[in-house]
């Protein structure tokens, strides 16, 4: 309670005050939570979105148990909530045979990720002022995107706000967080484990189609995934769909690669995981492993190049004689085919049409759209002037914060690029890894915006690695 009364500003007032205002701060958090369980209750079920309060409830406690008791492992227990919610939503539709486009337990993973802010608010003044400056442009951007977004899109907005916040809190966190190599080390081995176990559900979900997984593919209507049977669809394991499963794994796969501590279950875990990501057919997922493992590859040592080498044999190898005896081998290796003929992809074409009408919408209005016009956070607006996907980075920051802030952000990767080159001439532990991943930023928001999200989240994890101010010096914790 000490910690909770330093969090609500208490800690300084009499014993008495501190009893009576603990307990109206409890008994309007129970209202405010019953009120809107009760509100979503009486727009569908009750029970169900009770019982999804319940879960975020749960996952919050932990969050905060876990920061307060063993604040190493709560970035590993993050990044757990943000790959395991999806299925947990799944698993919950199908129990309730009820699906909904939005629901609760989507919050979990932000609201989860938000506790971040308490160790920033308390250690702001640690902060580097590059890093300050840097966040203060984006928060900037963020501010103005907003305040155009909410007028327009309402709630929508707020959660596209929610989508870009968390990542860059994360550059934040580790900043100021007093925390070794042993502990990102861990952090990233966390990332592996977490992969390997999509990998493994994956792999699982595409021989059988487990029936919580056929409810969602038939209720969601996403007849771009393949159909609802076995051996026949796009594996998006516990993730949302095949998108994110495929840039999870591809990151993953590259760390694992090029990072021998943090491997989980050694070759084992490499292979399943690039097994998994073959399932997927995301070629991003594919683009972003290998563009990582070049850029690391000619920032690194003979020794590891002779490792990674060796590791890029075994894959090789596997791919020509292991894989095409497997089932959905010849769906995957057509797809595997188009890397070499995107001018006859439709997806590549429809790409190139859609960039070019944005181009000319951007001009046309060079303040921009703000938060709420694209992504996920679309789905809840009843605005037709919202698009859900929109498949170029670049342009929908030029889209969504306008001219002069997407410029700025653009800008400031830039810099990092530039910041991270330098010093990973001199610095080998997390230099060339935060600098494969920037590369891979750079390079994937031509197709999408990677910052948001999940993607954003680890994406900006390994990036700032690089720049946590104790990862060099400390061993202990």
């Amino acid at each position: 309670m000490e910690n909770m009364d330093k969090i609500l500003g208490l800690s300084r007032t009499s014993a008495s005050i501190r009893e009576v205002l603990r307990n109206l701060i409890l008994v309007a958090a129970v209202f405010i939570l019953c009120l809107l369980i009760g509100i979503s209750g009486s727009i569908e079920s009750l029970h169900m979105r009770l019982l999804e309060g319940t879960i975020l409830l749960t996952s919050l406690l932990i969050a905060f148990q876990i920061h307060f008791k063993k604040p190493q492992a709560f970035m590993s227990y993050a990044l757990l909530i943000w790959a395991i919610s999806p299925e947990m939503r799944r698993i919950l539709d199908w129990s309730f045979h009820s699906y909904t486009e939005t629901s609760i337990i989507s919050l979990i993973p932000y609201t989860v990720s938000l506790i971040m802010l308490i160790p920033v608010i308390q250690n702001i003044k640690r902060m580097d002022s590059r890093i300050g400056l840097m966040l203060k442009i984006v928060g900037a951007a963020l501010l103005y995107g907003f305040g155009i977004g909410f007028l327009k899109y309402g709630l929508s907005s707020v959660f596209d706000l929610l989508n870009y916040v968390v990542p860059f809190l994360v550059v934040a966190y580790v900043h100021v967080s007093n925390f070794g190599r042993k502990v990102h080390d861990r952090w990233l081995r966390s990332f592996s484990i977490v992969a390997v176990v999509i990998a493994v559900y994956g792999i699982y979900q595409y021989m059988l189609l487990p029936p919580w997984d056929h409810f969602w593919m038939i209720s969601s209507e996403m007849n771009s995934i393949g159909p609802a049977e076995p051996q026949r669809f796009r594996v998006f394991s516990l993730l949302n769909s095949p998108g994110p499963t495929g840039l999870f794994l591809g990151l993953a796969l590259a760390i694992m690669t090029v990072h021998k501590k943090c491997r989980a279950f050694g070759y084992f875990g490499i292979l399943t995981v690039a097994f998994a990501l073959l399932l997927t057919l995301v070629r991003v997922g594919w683009i972003a492993c290998v563009l990582m493992i070049l850029a690391y590859f000619f920032q690194s040592q003979l020794k590891s190049k002779i490792q990674l080498l060796f590791i890029g044999i075994v894959l090789v190898l596997a791919y020509q004689f292991i894989f095409p005896v497997l089932p959905g081998s010849s769906q995957v290796i057509s797809r595997i085919d188009t890397f070499s003929a995107l001018e006859e992809d439709h997806s590549f074409k429809e790409r190139l049409t859609f960039a070019s009408h944005i181009f000319s919408s951007i001009l046309s209005n060079p303040l921009g759209m703000g938060l709420g016009s694209s992504g996920l956070g679309a789905k809840l607006t009843q605005s037709e002037d919202v698009m859900v996907v929109f498949d170029n980075g670049y342009l929908n920051l030029f889209y969504t914060f306008g001219l002069v802030f997407g410029l700025a952000i653009f800008t400031i990767f830039v810099y990092i690029l530039i910041s991270l080159y330098k010093l990973s001439k001199s610095e080998k532990m997390y230099a060339s890894l935060s600098f494969a991943a920037i590369c891979a930023i750079l390079f994937l928001l031509l197709a999408s915006n990677v910052l948001r999200g999940l993607s954003g989240f680890i994406l900006l994890l390994i990036i700032s690695l690089a720049y946590a101010p104790n990862s060099l010096i400390r061993e202990e914790v």
